[in-house]
């Protein structure tokens, strides 16, 4: 009773007496844990003879005949001691070393797995794209945990040598992977531009040396130092050995046991008790600018939270894209559409003061008053002469400080007794000897006959105040 019509199916098809005789019950089968029982039953010559009459859906049987179970098939799987699977990496595992158990117990103690725990959140903004890098570039996918010890997975970082980024470039080994820096950006900090420098120059290392776990040392000593420890090693290639030997700096002697217990630690997360985001990273898309733009007001006007595009732009050093070039910007998929409404609809996208000079300004004095260079304040106004302003000129300074307006300074020219001299050198102006002497350059035209717009000849000599 209770049997279904899937198995009187079963049982009618093999109700023939090849069956019966392949199938026989098996002498006191019964069902175990974790096996699937087969119903059958043996049928005997004469009942298989009556094929031709009239039958149930269970043949000529009652399904109370039915002897069960027929056989037993064991299913039991391997006993794992987790559900995922055994531990897999790219990289061996260094099992048995001191420094690198080590490392193990701090990463797995209370804080080790708090610190893991922020790192990896921190790393979410960044993690799609640098994962998919490294798959394109066939690179062990353990360096995805490399900056984890490098920055924190902070592209602000700065180190106590000066490196930055999220891989920690240092400014004179960023020649030849497309990054830049300048007043206005410090590429080291774009994660895409450096992620693609950093996978290159590992992939480049284990070309050179044959070895991931070479490579990735000599991305941290650099690879004239990673060759001199070959040498004196006698040509061994194994990091094991030359660190054994102690011929590689002590940093390196100790990065690649810490990177591989981050990697161990990390690569199983959940097993090991670290609690970690199961939501979708950030994707990201870019778009091009090709106007000057302040992140704030673009991500006020296009909806974006400013967060996240100071997050995927942190090498813009004060949130604004540089004026003298169209720039790339990194924008969250499904933004782009906004974005590029915002910076075409040519609304004010970017914070600026706008002096009108007086007599006795200079560019460079502007500069100081309000926390820039004289060079942003040329790009920002192409055209531009610093050594050239005039009184009525307009110029537009980048607000990257709250600044209240610049005062020129006030004339005390009545104070001063003229009576000196000055010999004209070459490359002169009554602008720049004016400096030199505190006073308005007109009243130095004035006391010497001239306009503003005088040209100063080399060794004529003028009339200038007395400096005590």
């Amino acid at each position: 009773p209770g049997i279904g019509f899937l198995t009187a199916l079963v049982i009618a098809a093999l109700a023939t007496p090849a069956a019966a005789q392949q199938l026989a019950p098996v002498p006191g089968a019964i069902p175990e844990t974790g096996t699937v029982a087969v119903l059958g039953s043996a049928l005997s010559a004469a009942e298989s003879d009556a094929s031709m009459a009239p039958r149930t859906p269970f043949g000529n049987l009652e399904p109370s005949t039915i002897d069960r179970p027929l056989r037993s098939i064991q299913t039991g799987l391997p006993e794992w001691p987790h559900h995922a699977g055994p531990d897999r990496y790219g990289l061996p595992m260094p099992f048995g070393d001191a420094q690198f158990e080590r490392y193990r117990e701090s990463y797995l103690s209370g804080g080790g797995k708090k610190w893991l725990e922020a790192v990896f959140a921190r790393s979410r903004t960044y993690s799609s794209f640098i994962r998919e890098r490294i798959r394109f570039y066939g690179i062990p996918e353990e360096v995805f945990f490399l900056p984890f010890i490098e920055s924190e997975y902070s592209p602000k970082a700065v180190s106590k040598s000066g490196a930055a980024g999220l891989w920690q470039f240092m400014r004179n080994s960023i020649g030849g992977y497309d990054m830049r820096i300048d007043d206005w950006v410090d590429e080291r900090r774009d994660f895409m531009k450096s992620t693609e420098g950093a996978l290159r120059k590992i992939l480049w290392n284990h070309d050179r040396f044959g070895d991931w776990l070479l490579a990735i040392a000599a991305f941290n000593c650099g690879a004239g130092a990673m060759d001199r420890a070959i040498a004196s090693a006698g040509g061994v290639k194994d990091y094991w050995i030359l660190r054994q030997k102690k011929l590689l700096p002590p940093e390196t002697m100790n990065y690649i046991p810490k990177f591989l217990a981050v990697a161990w630690s990390a690569m199983h997360a959940g097993r090991n008790g670290i609690a970690i985001s199961w939501d979708d990273p950030m994707q990201w898309a870019t778009v091009i600018a090709d106007r000057p733009v302040e992140l704030g007001m673009l991500a006020l006007v296009a909806g974006i939270p400013p967060d996240e595009l100071k997050l995927g732009n942190a090498e813009l050093r004060y949130g604004i894209t540089p004026p003298d070039r169209a720039y790339r910007l990194k924008v969250p998929v499904g933004t782009e559409a906004a974005v590029q409404k915002a910076l075409a609809s040519r609304d004010v996208l970017m914070n600026t003061y706008l002096h009108v000079i007086n007599s006795g300004d200079t560019v460079s004095a502007l500069a100081r008053h309000y926390g820039v260079s004289v060079a942003m304040i040329v790009r920002l106004n192409p055209g531009l002469d610093p050594d050239r302003v005039w009184i009525g000129q307009s110029i537009a300074i980048p607000a990257l400080a709250d600044r209240g307006p610049y005062s020129s300074p006030k004339a005390f020219d009545d104070e001063l007794r003229f009576g000196g001299s000055y010999i004209v050198r070459k490359g002169d102006t009554l602008w720049s000897i004016s400096l030199e002497y505190g006073i308005q350059p007109e009243t130095l035209a004035q006391k010497n006959g001239l306009s503003l717009t005088s040209i100063l000849r080399e060794g004529y000599t003028l009339n200038v105040p007395i400096l005590e």
